[in-house]
């Protein structure tokens, strides 16, 4: 899907949090290569991308290179705890080895976003898997896709998810013994996306489930043209495609590949207009969906 004109004004609300730790004030907008509306007309891409020139500003302005890397070590840390909590009310309930609860437990991750229209903080996040709610819910199609799946490339979102998620691939390899699993970082720190740094840095359990695989992409979503060689020949290969959190959406959402499974909350006014579901609602949707 392409940038509409909430994204801009969604853009320039992220600056200003994001430089806030750094007591900086947000420069002025053509200085953080936000785009104008002219300029998305002309060249329409989805949103992540415009992102890509916009935190590199703000790395350049801050003076540092991976201006979330606190706030993503605290998701991480977090998170290790949240899940062992959740994993203990999932034994007790008899759910902690199915692929209904794994799906469940992965999507509850996507509640950690620092670049969501709303202003977040991993101190206050509350995981509830009683209050989820999905829109689209194609665990059917995504079952049958397992079942023959040799390869599945899982495209990683942000910090602290990689923790829920790790707990998703153990039940998966679990499920389907036979299937390689592939997880794909960002090529570089932006907003608190997971980058293989992180992972290394913060001893994310993801890579004792899986092979860990830095795609080289430099934005918040999955664009294919920006991964690197490796990436894109595992892409290619994968039988099934797990792609996690709205920027991944943004980006695969008009592939209409039937490989490609998306996983995440919506969590703003664009892509709720776009879903026609309302904002809060998690979503498990195939490319191929009409």
């Amino acid at each position: 899907m392409y940038a509409a004109p909430e994204c801009l004004e969604c853009l320039y609300a992220q600056t200003k949090r994001a430089l806030a730790p750094f007591h900086i004030a947000s420069p002025a907008r053509q200085d953080l290569h936000i785009p104008t509306l002219s300029q998305i007309a002309i060249d329409p891409a989805p949103p992540p991308f415009f992102a890509i020139a916009v935190y590199d500003s703000l790395s350049k302005v801050a003076n540092s290179a991976d201006i979330y890397q606190a706030r993503k070590a605290l998701s991480i840390q977090k998170a290790k705890e949240c899940l062992a909590m959740l994993k203990e009310q999932g034994t007790c309930a008899g759910q902690a080895d199915s692929l209904e609860w794994g799906i469940r437990l992965a999507a509850l991750g996507n509640v950690i976003d620092y670049g969501s229209a709303s202003e977040f903080a991993i101190e206050s996040c509350l995981f509830d898997m009683d209050s989820m709610e999905f829109g689209a819910y194609d665990l059917g199609a995504l079952r049958v896709a397992l079942t023959s799946a040799k390869e599945l490339v899982y495209i990683g979102d942000n910090a602290g998810e990689d923790v829920f998620d790790s707990e998703f691939v153990r039940i998966l390899r679990m499920l389907y013994p036979a299937l390689k699993v592939y997880y794909f970082t960002r090529g570089a720190p932006i907003i608190n996306d997971i980058t293989m740094q992180d992972i290394i840095d913060n001893h994310s359990p993801i890579s004792d489930v899986c092979e860990v695989v830095d795609s080289g992409v430099r934005s918040p979503g999955f664009i294919y043209d920006l991964a690197n060689s490796r990436a894109k020949a595992l892409y290619d290969g994968a039988d099934v495609v797990l792609a996690k959190g709205m920027g991944n959406f943004e980006c695969l959402e008009s592939s209409g590949d039937a490989r490609v499974f998306m996983l995440f909350k919506i969590k703003c006014a664009v892509v709720a207009r776009a879903l026609q579901a309302p904002q809060g609602q998690f979503m498990l949707r195939n490319c191929k969906r009409k």
